[in-house]
């Protein structure tokens, strides 16, 4: 009989199952009965020639810290799979309390070398979209390239304007004068100073108000003139506001007078893509006294001032259409870019529509050019 041996085994099994109370099988729904030659092998050892081992077949797991920083690793067994013996891996059972999160590293810098810090790894803003529109082009500067919008007004001034480096010229032709049948024309230049995105524009403008001697020996080529300047800034939401001085400085003389006058512009946008037809419109109202007076003020030198503005609708990339009403009477007009990416705006317009002042409606057309320099 072998009961000696068999007690010896089935208390060894019996300590054995106290320590680890579950074995780890390699999957739950495999049969118990694959373990059974194992068992009856171990039914023919003696009790002295049984040598406890865990072996486990198991990929090496990672590193698990423990309560006293030190680490523990199962280590990876170079036998071959053995399914009857995965029952003998028992399962490990975490005894160690859990850890707490390391605490926050204290920095010993001041909030001054801080700051210059955040200040030093700032990333740069991405590149901002300049737009002057008036006069007499619309140029919009992205990544050292050029963009020319068309223009949102014809004879009105709006609330936009040029910036430091920014130069333009611009001529204007029209059939015939008003209460006259002679043709006559215009040319002007002009430069922005200042920043109006951040402060504030100036913009002046030298035009030579008459080309040909129509009248008498007082006009012809550059025998008249003005100098007119205008204070402008751009403000959040697609907003500017602008006051200004037409013809504030005069050689010869000028059939308009000096005017002084106060604009609000704002840009709609109702497209995203400015490349889709009605992509922008752009509505300016102001107040002003000289040329935006009624007609009849006017000639009697009534001391009142009037409203004037604008609506140009962007009814393609490179083409707007323009009602403008100057405080006497209305202007039907287009504003065309021929080259995308060249800085030339041309005007056709219809001027004196609805007969309220002058003595008919009278074509006009206007060209401007612009150009920007780095400075």
């Amino acid at each position: 009989m072998r009961i000696e041996p068999l007690k010896a085994i089935a208390l060894f099994l019996f300590s054995t199952t106290l320590l680890h109370p579950t074995p780890l099988l390699a999957n739950s729904l495999e049969d118990t009965a694959t373990l059974s030659p194992l068992l009856e092998r171990n039914l023919d050892l003696k009790a002295d020639e049984i040598t406890p081992k865990i072996i486990t077949t198991r990929p090496t797991l990672p590193m698990i810290p423990l309560a006293d920083n030190s680490v523990s690793e199962t280590p990876a067994i170079a036998n071959p799979f053995n399914r009857s013996l995965w029952a003998e891996t028992p399962q490990l059972i975490a005894q160690d309390p859990p850890l707490t999160e390391p605490p926050s590293p204290q920095t010993t810098e001041s909030p001054t070398e801080i700051e210059e810090l955040r200040q030093e790894w700032r990333l740069p803003l991405p590149p901002t979209t300049f737009v002057p529109i008036e006069p007499p082009t619309a140029t919009i500067r992205r990544g050292g390239g050029t963009r020319v919008a068309p223009g949102s007004s014809s004879i009105s001034p709006t609330a936009f304007g040029p910036g430091l480096g920014q130069f333009f010229w611009g001529a204007g032709f029209q059939n015939r004068t008003r209460f006259t049948d002679s043709a006559d024309g215009t040319i002007s230049t002009g430069f922005g100073l200042g920043n109006p995105r951040r402060t504030v524009g100036l913009q002046t403008t030298v035009t030579v108000l008459d080309l040909m001697s129509n009248r008498n020996d007082d006009d012809g080529f550059m025998k008249r003139g003005s100098i007119s300047f205008k204070l402008h800034r751009l403000l959040p939401n697609n907003f500017a506001v602008a006051v200004g001085v037409e013809n504030a400085i005069v050689w010869g003389f000028t059939d308009a007078g000096t005017s002084t006058y106060g604009v609000v512009s704002k840009t709609f946008s109702l497209r995203e893509n400015t490349e889709e037809p009605f992509s922008r419109v752009t509505v300016s109202l102001g107040v002003g006294n000289g040329r935006f007076r009624f007609e009849d003020d006017f000639n009697n030198d009534v001391n009142t001032v009037n409203v004037f503005g604008s609506v140009g609708v962007r009814v393609h990339p490179q083409v707007s259409a323009i009602a403008d009403w100057s405080g006497q009477d209305l202007t039907l007009a287009a504003s065309i870019v021929p080259f995308k990416n060249i800085p030339l705006v041309f005007t056709p317009a219809i001027a004196d529509i609805t007969g309220s002042a002058g003595d008919g409606a009278r074509f006009r057309l206007g060209v401007g050019y612009s150009h920007f320099f780095s400075f």
